[in-house]
């Protein structure tokens, strides 16, 4: 195991102040932890980063946080009419996070497809009972 050799005390001395480093532990407690000295262990101690809290950063004045501007409608790609967004579904695989369909024809839709559904569904059993009737 290779060991990093100490720097002449007093160059180490005017690199760093002991007392403003904060030591861990583990270096303290009298072990070999591949590192010379506690002076060559300063050298290489980063004390962990504080992630910085989003309320501390100053927010500039003139840009806002959200620079897209709101709409308070949107066009319903079906009806093609102007409807407020509360017409709208929610969905967040869209960009904007609403149906392109408004509620009213996403219902009309919904029924029609429980419509069809209900017709082919009989008529695959009047099919199952035509061929199961003998001849």
């Amino acid at each position: 195991m290779k060991t990093l050799t100490s720097a002449p005390a007093g160059d180490s001395a005017k690199r760093l102040d002991q007392s403003l480093l904060p030591f861990p532990s583990y270096l303290e407690d009298g072990h070999q932890h591949g590192l010379a000295d506690q002076a060559t262990a300063a050298a290489f101690y980063h004390a962990p980063l504080q992630p910085a809290s989003p309320l501390s950063a100053p927010c500039p004045v003139n840009i806002s946080p959200d620079p897209v501007i709101p709409m308070a409608t949107k066009v319903c790609v079906k009806c093609k009419q102007e409807k407020p967004l509360l017409e709208f579904h929610k969905n967040s695989r869209s960009a904007d996070g609403l149906h392109s369909y408004c509620k009213e024809c996403n219902r009309a839709q919904a029924l029609a497809h429980i419509r069809a559904e209900k017709a082919r569904k009989a008529l695959l059993r009047a099919a199952k009972k035509a061929a199961a009737k003998p001849q």
